[in-house]
């Protein structure tokens, strides 16, 4: 799901914010998106099961949730004046990735500081019944 979530994103237009093909991680511990603002990095795709339902033919029902995060920094003091629609135009991504079966699509921004970047983490959690 991680490549897709990238190849929606690419087709967006995000006025002067870019997006990269590299993991978030940076060496020495230090993420890429702190060392480039204004550029997107999305996270290895991650996968959460919950039983609802456990049977004795071994035919067991679960919520499935596949997660996917992608960061990105912006200069705090001046923020680019399209932040908000970037940030709404992201969240929306989460209606077009293709995802069979899926009950439940959520899209949760959180944003934190380091020194004078806003990191802004955007999560996308899908949920199907298997």
């Amino acid at each position: 799901m991680r490549q897709q979530v990238i190849d929606k994103i690419r087709t967006k237009a995000l006025g002067g914010i870019s997006i990269s093909n590299e993991l978030p991680y940076g060496e020495k511990d230090v993420p890429l998106y702190l060392k480039n603002p204004k550029t997107i990095y999305v996270d290895l795709t991650q996968y959460e099961s919950e039983p609802l339902f456990l049977t004795f033919g071994g035919c067991d029902i679960s919520n499935t949730t596949t997660v996917v995060e992608l960061y990105f920094t912006t200069d705090a003091k001046k923020l680019p004046a399209n932040y908000d629609t970037v940030v709404d135009t992201l969240r929306a991504v989460k209606d077009e990735i293709e995802f069979n079966g899926a009950v439940n699509r959520e899209a949760f921004v959180s944003t934190s500081y380091d020194g004078d970047l806003l990191i802004t983490v955007l999560e996308y959690r899908l949920t199907r019944i298997i």
